[in-house]
């Protein structure tokens, strides 16, 4: 286990006291964050919709209870889980097996998000030791649908997809326009995925 330099959690849920529609969970990291809001927006009146995102890795304790308890909370219909760019010590191999654990105390049916492309600061070169993981992350997301049966939302697809200029200067996040083409995936895909 290995600590960032900083270490930060955000969620947020609304009218939780609301039963008439679905509820929703977004499991995620910074990406999540940046595409949460409009994700809402976008499925309003078809489901609430809560988010949980933190820079912790899935190696620790904090980060393992903190979205365990999380989705044990709520009554959720659907978790969509995107939690690939932090933790970049960790292996496909222990990436694999911690995610397969964690999901399998999940009661909510799951969609796995790939993990989205990386850049060098500047947005010139790739960043090879992150996109290492970010393809073996996503090998292993694809394998673990194959196993359990998840449903899969291409983020990484659609991170390609998105030009630079919709993209910030570190090389990971991304401009509310960039955000934007996020959140209409991630919408439709909770629509399609949700029973």
């Amino acid at each position: 286990m290995k600590k960032e330099p900083s270490e930060w959690i955000h969620s947020w849920c609304d009218e939780t006291q609301q039963t008439d529609l679905p509820r929703v969970l977004l499991v995620g990291d910074s990406i999540t964050h940046g595409y949460q809001e409009q994700v809402r927006e976008r499925l309003r009146g078809v489901c609430y919709v809560d988010y949980v995102s933190t820079s912790y890795a899935i190696d620790t304790k904090m980060y393992n209870e903190l979205v365990k308890n999380f989705v044990a909370d709520s009554g959720y219909a659907l978790v969509h889980f995107n939690h690939g760019l932090h933790g970049k010590h960790i292996s496909k191999r222990s990436y694999k097996s911690r995610v397969r654990k964690l999901l399998a105390k999940f009661s909510a049916p799951v969609v796995l998000a790939t993990t989205t492309f990386v850049y060098h600061e500047g947005n010139k070169r790739v960043d090879g030791a992150w996109m290492k993981r970010v393809r073996e992350r996503n090998e292993a997301m694809r394998e673990l649908s194959e196993e359990k049966g998840y449903a899969i939302d291409d983020l990484f697809a659609v991170s390609i997809a998105i030009p630079k200029e919709k993209r910030y200067v570190d090389g990971t996040h991304y401009t509310a326009e960039g955000y934007k083409i996020f959140s209409e995936s991630v919408a439709e895909c909770i629509k399609n995925n949700l029973k």
